[in-house]
């Protein structure tokens, strides 16, 4: 009986650990999904940015697409409102319905990306990039959580806490507080460039981990005055136009002032590599 008993007791003990290794598995999997994937991500619907989770609760099946820009998606309640945006003759569509609304809608151009309204993570807000440089914020910001999903600070410190990257002239202690805290989260990401708005690495900023070949979308096309390369990123290049045209300039370090390569505001695509 004692040996019975015994052995119950082993077997509860393997079945917990099997079900404890699960949970953390499961745990761990969740840990390191991407963030950009996660139901809270912002879509714009009908003018409005709200969390595509909401509309999936609410019963709405959204039809999407992502013409304004790398990871910027607009949704719609009907695949006939998807053709007219995007002009594609999708399977399945009322073809009169596709036509009227084509009349009343704006069709989808590639100079669209350039006047959208970008939403970026803002402590915990989801707001317009362009709202926050009308109140006369230079927004410090990344893409570490995605392709298009950028997450903007106040200073260069949060930035440089947040992304690991040992971003010039920012106060190194603050920098190490800020960590230790826990004031903001790490966003781990294969960072290649900085961008920055002025030269000498001055302005708002903004952390490349994914390549962009439209600028607009994120709100710094023709902007960019230096180019801080961070150690042991390697080769990127930049091109005057979008969809990596035009004249270009590949670095491997940091450009301080683009003027010297006569390239002062005048990228409009990034990617890493050459």
């Amino acid at each position: 009986m004692r040996r019975t008993h015994r052995w119950r007791w082993i077997a509860g003990l393997g079945v917990m650990a099997v079900a404890l290794g699960g949970l953390t598995l499961i745990g761990l999997g969740a840990a390191v999904r991407p963030s950009w994937g996660d139901p809270a991500g912002p879509v714009w619907y009908y003018g409005r940015l709200v969390p595509i989770g909401e509309r999936l609760a609410r019963g709405v099946e959204p039809k999407c697409h992502d013409g304004l820009g790398s990871g910027i998606l607009t949704c719609y309640d009907t695949n006939e409102e998807l053709a007219a945006a995007t002009g594609l003759d999708l399977p399945g569509v009322d073809p009169v319905r596709v036509q009227r609304l084509r009349e009343t809608m704006p069709a989808l151009t590639s100079g669209s990306a350039g006047t959208a309204s970008v939403p970026v993570w803002y402590y915990g807000q989801l707001v317009s990039i362009e709202e926050l440089i009308q109140r006369g914020i230079q927004p410090h910001c990344h893409d570490g959580r995605g392709p298009g999903v950028i997450t903007c600070y106040d200073t260069n410190e949060e930035l440089a806490a947040t992304t690991g990257l040992d971003l010039p002239g920012v106060d190194r202690a603050r920098v190490e507080q800020l960590r230790q805290s826990g004031a903001v989260v790490p966003v781990g990401c294969a960072y290649y460039a900085v961008l920055w708005e002025h030269a000498s690495y001055g302005g708002r900023n903004f952390v490349l981990c994914y390549d962009y070949n439209d600028l607009r979308s994120v709100h710094f096309n023709d902007i960019a005055s230096s180019i801080f390369i961070p150690s042991g990123a390697g080769v990127s290049a930049y091109f005057e136009h979008i969809n990596f045209g035009g004249d270009r300039r590949t670095f491997t370090v940091s450009i301080p002032d683009l003027q010297v390569y006569s390239f002062n505001d005048r990228i409009s695509s990034a990617r890493r590599g050459d």
